[in-house]
């Protein structure tokens, strides 16, 4: 891992304490805070702790194309965000779905984690583009239905850019904690994009719903 990795890393972090501060600060009392803060916190929480992590023991906690645990929770953790934040826009904007979202959300997790420990490379290659492509759909065209709909200002577009980079990378790492390589996202490459990717990822979704509601 290069320097400049590290202070992207350093950065997501950053952004992603921003956010969940944020978050917390947005509503005093818990009874007024809505589901979507807590999946949206989670998101960026797993988000900053995982940039912090590779910051200070690098790539090799990933375990891609090895056997470790590493490599099979890397498939989990890359699973976790995209599906949080997803999670997070149908509670917020379309709440009669939340439940029957969150339950296939997370099947796809079990899955997901059962194929990994499980040593099952054919249930693996089904599970994680299915799950984290649904995920992406949503995440990518939710905020512009709701911009659509002028329920959130343009600002909040910058949520489906975010969206569609970390649901990218998710499906990269899942791929190659596989064994496999998705099109041209080989190992190299995939490492060589992933710090700045998370980065902009951050600023993105944050940018996004702090700065897309309607005053």
């Amino acid at each position: 891992m290069i320097f400049l990795d590290q202070v992207f890393l350093v950065g997501t972090s950053v952004v992603s304490a921003i956010a969940v501060r944020h978050l917390v600060k947005s509503n005093t009392s818990m009874d007024q805070r809505h589901p979507s803060e807590y999946f949206h916190g989670v998101a960026f929480g797993v988000l900053g702790i995982a940039a912090l992590l590779l910051t200070f023991w690098g790539w090799g906690i990933l375990g891609i194309m090895g056997e470790g645990t590493s490599n099979k929770l890397v498939a989990i953790v890359s699973s976790l965000i995209p599906f949080s934040w997803a999670t997070g826009l149908i509670s917020n904007y379309y709440p009669k779905y939340e439940k029957i979202f969150l339950g296939i959300m997370i099947l796809g997790l079990v899955l997901i984690t059962a194929s990994r420990f499980m040593d099952a490379p054919l249930m693996a290659r089904i599970v994680y583009p299915l799950f984290h492509t649904t995920a992406a759909v949503v995440v990518i065209a939710t905020p512009i239905m709701v911009v659509k709909r002028r329920w959130m200002n343009l600002h909040f577009l910058a949520v489906s850019i975010g969206g569609a980079l970390i649901s990218a990378g998710g499906i990269s790492m899942a791929f190659l904690s596989a064994g496999k390589q998705l099109l041209f996202l080989s190992q190299e490459f995939v490492l060589m994009i992933l710090a700045p990717l998370l980065f902009s990822t951050g600023v993105l979704y944050y940018w996004g719903i702090s700065r897309g509601r309607i005053q």
